[in-house]
Parts: structure tokens; sequence; C-alpha cells
């Protein structure tokens, strides 16, 4: 079985050395063969002499060359690729690549250091990708920079609004994550004296779990501790109130224990199992109970009625 395993390896390459050019380049006129010494030396050319190829010692060596399309290698060190005007690759491993399109140019020395050139922006790259950078060519334009560093940060900037992620994992969890400079105002609600609002989360995983949680983009303000699941009403403390000092909205809580919860139809407080409180607006009426809705009391322009276990013990 040790024999066997070179000699399959070899046949593979010899098939390889073959059939590599026409695999590489897909050439569209007809090459014949000239020379036909596999894995030791190939070459075959077109009728017209524009279209040839060659490879030589099981594939490591070889080029192309048809009209505007040519490829040469010296495996592992060197490939060249070229198909004006699309795109152009020089390789020459592990010092030095570039790659060329009509969109960016990639020039990378070793992994030590990098670019990638587009029209908008540069990207530079730093013992890549450990590290990397996006410095936009018109700084006063509508896009931004960014940058990261493995494990450690990752910060983008669109315009006004700044994403910052500290020690991200993957895009998995993350032990804080800023998201600054949205617009003051709201929808219905207007700036009410602040520059602008923000998007804070600290210890999320997978968007699952969250230790701590603030938002105040848009008409609402919202404080969030311990949430579990994507349902942020699953939250162990939550503050969720209308920014607008004459709106009634709120929803606060500290499970279980308290919570109160308004709107200007009315609304619902408790705390814990002792008392709690149901407001309905719409009907004028205030029910206030106790032990667990044991015993209740509602108040109306009628006057109170009591009960007992839900049946009416006194009222007017």
């Amino acid at each position: 079985m040790h024999r066997l395993v070179p000699a399959v390896v070899a046949l593979l390459l010899t098939v390889l050395s073959a059939c590599s050019s026409t695999l590489l380049d897909a050439p569209s006129k007809v090459r014949h063969d000239e020379v036909y010494l596999p894995p030791i030396y190939t070459s075959a050319m077109s009728d017209d002499g524009t279209s040839s190829e060659w490879s030589a010692f099981f594939w490591l060596l070889g080029g192309s060359q048809e009209a505007d399309r040519e490829h040469s290698r010296a495996l592992p060190f060197y490939w060249h690729s070229s198909e004006e005007p699309y795109a152009s690759t020089t390789t020459v491993f592990p010092f030095y690549m570039t790659k060329t399109t009509a969109a960016e140019e990639w020039r990378f020395y070793s992994l030590l250091y990098g670019t990638i050139d587009t029209q908008h922006w540069t990207k530079y790259y730093l013992l890549a990708p450990i590290m990397s950078w996006t410095l936009p060519k018109d700084p006063s334009g509508p896009g931004g920079g960014s940058s990261s560093f493995v494990a450690l940060w990752d910060y983008r900037r669109d315009g006004d609004i700044t994403h910052t992620t500290i020690a991200p994992l993957l895009g998995f969890a993350h032990l804080a994550q800023l998201d600054l400079g949205y617009p003051a105002d709201g929808i219905e609600v207007g700036a009410l004296g602040r520059e602008a609002s923000r998007r804070i989360s600290l210890v999320d995983v997978l968007g699952l779990v969250t230790l701590f949680g603030y938002d105040d983009v848009g008409d609402t303000t919202e404080t969030r501790v311990l949430t579990i699941g994507r349902n942020e009403p699953w939250s162990l403390y939550r503050n969720w109130s209308s920014r607008d000092p004459d709106d009634n909205f709120r929803k606060h809580w500290l499970f279980p224990l308290f919570a109160d919860v308004q709107d200007d139809d009315g609304g619902w407080s408790y705390a814990g199992p002792l008392w709690g409180r149901i407001d309905d607006t719409a009907e004028g009426t205030e029910t206030d109970w106790w032990l667990l809705g044991l015993v209740s009391r509602t108040t109306s322009v009628e006057g109170n009625t009591w009960k007992v276990a839900g049946l009416p013990v006194a009222g007017p």
C-alpha cells in the first residue's frame, strides 16, 4: 500500500500537467500539441500562432498566451495572470501580491502590510487579517472610515454615525457596542435640546442574552438590564418611556417586584404580590388590589366597590 500512494500521486500530477493550461485560461482557439512529454514538458499552439501554452515539471512551471490574456507560473513561488482591461494578478510568494481590476487595486507585501485602493477609499492591513483600517478619499463625503483589530475592537463610521464594538468575537458576542451620532429628532418627537441619539449594549451573546442596553434613538428612551432572548420585554429591569414630556407612555418594571405600565388610555401597576392598581381612563375607574387580588377596591364617580375573592362585599 505504501508503494501505491506515490504512484497515484504521480499519475494525478501527470494528468494535471496535461490538461491544466486548458482549465486555467479556457482558450477560444484550438491548440495542437507540438511537444508532448508529460510530466516533463508539453507545449501546444494554435494554427495561426496567436494562442499557445506550455508546462513542465508536473505543471509547476508553465505559461499561456492568447490575444489580451497571458499567464505564467513557477510554483509555489510565482504566479502571474492578466486579462486586459479586466484584471491582472501577480504573486511572488510569500513576499508580494498585487491584483488590479477596473474597480480596485490590491498590493500586499507578505502578510505584514497591504492596501486595497478604490475610487472612494483605501483600506490598509497590518499583519493581515489581524489589524486593518479604512480611510475615505474625501473626508467630507457621505462615507466614512473604519478600523479593526481581531478580538479587540471594530470601528466603522458612516457619515455622522459611528459604530464601535469592543472585544468582538466573530460576530457571536461582544463586551460592548456603542452606536453614536444618530439624528437627534425622532419621527414625531423633536430633538428637545439634544444634539444626537445613541444605542449602547454591554456583554451580548448571540443577541440572546444582553447584560445592559440603552437606546434613545427615535421617539422613546429605553434602559434594560439582563435581557433574555430577542424579545426585549423579557428583561430583569426595563425603563421605556416617551421622550415627549406631554406623552403619558411609559413601561417600568423590576421583575418580579415592581411594574408600572401607563399610556393615554390608562395602565396598571403592581408591587410584588402585595399591592396593585389598574387605571381605566375610558371607564373612569381605578382598581386597587391587595394579596394577589384577594381583596380589591374599585373607585368610580358612583363611589367605592369592595370585593373579596372576586365577590362584592360593599359598594354604593
